[in-house]
């Protein structure tokens, strides 16, 4: 601590700023004999790299092999943990209804039974009703010369007129394409000599390509 100037007790700002502390270089302070750090040391033997694993053939394919089959057993015991569940449920409704049907009156039982008759005889009778359909609008489109895998879309409007209706328009639709088709391949084509074959080979060879162009023959 150094005092600067006559020391002033009166005025304390005055007085803590003549007593101004020492500012000392701590490093005249340090051992002289304290030993540096030492330095990393470069001639340490360089750590062994990792050893390879070397496999055979054989072994390789065994390995391969333990994967797989983990692999598939794992898959299956996921398959068999979904059976189960959709057992333990199928069961637990099962107890449900058998609870329900504990419940209820000999006049319940025997209505219950009979709605469960009536809706299986609905399902079977919609099913064959829907197969025939199909049938019979294969049947319609193959006589309009029209691809069969229509039917499948028209079954879905359940109404014979609408379905008549619906490969009318069809027809139409895929006979004015044919034609347009037809039309274009006889104006790319060169007309042929001589004016008595103008009108026999026109007709002939636009039915051939209408024949040509159809999606069913």
């Amino acid at each position: 601590m150094k005092v600067t100037g006559p020391i002033n007790v009166f005025n304390p700002a005055a007085f803590k700023k003549q007593f101004e502390p020492l500012k000392l270089n701590l490093q005249y302070f340090s051992e002289p004999n304290d030993p540096p750090a030492d330095p990393p040391n470069s001639d340490d033997p360089p750590s062994d790299p990792p050893a390879k694993l070397e496999l055979s053939e054989e072994e390789l394919q065994k390995k391969i092999e333990a994967e797989s089959d983990r692999k598939l057993a794992k898959a299956l015991e996921k398959k068999q943990k979904e059976w189960e569940d959709q057992l333990d449920q199928r069961i637990a409704d099962a107890k449900k209804d058998a609870e329900q049907y504990a419940k209820m009156t000999q006049k319940e039982r025997e209505d219950a039974e009979f709605k469960k008759r009536l809706e299986a005889l609905d399902k079977r009778e919609r099913e064959l009703n829907t197969k025939q359909l199909r049938s019979e609008v294969e049947t319609d489109l193959k006589d309009e010369g029209l691809p069969a895998a229509f039917a499948e879309s028209l079954i879905k409007l359940e109404d014979n007129e609408k379905i008549k209706e619906a490969v009318t328009s069809i027809k139409k639709e895929f006979d004015a394409a044919v034609n347009n088709a037809v039309k274009e391949k006889l104006r790319q084509d060169p007309p042929e000599t001589g004016s008595s074959k103008i009108t026999n080979s026109s007709h002939t060879s636009k039915a051939e390509m209408a024949r040509k162009n159809r999606i069913i023959k």
